[in-house]
């Protein structure tokens, strides 16, 4: 039978998007290493990012979303006004070019 697009070749097999059973011990595996670690004040986070403070920053920022999709829907008759902080500039906007533009 040809490989259909779309369609598992093994319908009885996992469903899409669970988590395999090593995935997930892999993942307890390293969180548990983790959580020890954290009680050790001399190798815990707090400790890196006190040694490391660049380097744990780099990793921090990697974590935070960098992008944001959202929908907002009003209902009829209510008037929304945004407001942005002029103070706020996307990332890689020189401060400096912004100023001279107003």
């Amino acid at each position: 039978m040809p490989f259909v697009k779309g369609k598992s070749g093994n319908p009885a097999g996992r469903p899409h998007g669970a988590i395999s059973p090593y995935t997930a011990t892999v993942k307890e595996t390293v969180l548990r290493v983790f959580n020890e670690l954290q009680s050790d004040p001399k190798h815990n986070l707090i400790a890196f990012a006190r040694k490391y403070p660049k380097d744990f920053h780099i990793i921090a920022a990697k974590l935070i979303p960098t992008e944001v999709k959202a929908e907002v829907r009003v209902p009829e008759g209510i008037q929304v006004i945004f407001k942005s902080d002029p103070g706020c500039l996307p990332i890689g906007t020189d401060p400096d070019a912004a100023e001279d533009n107003s």
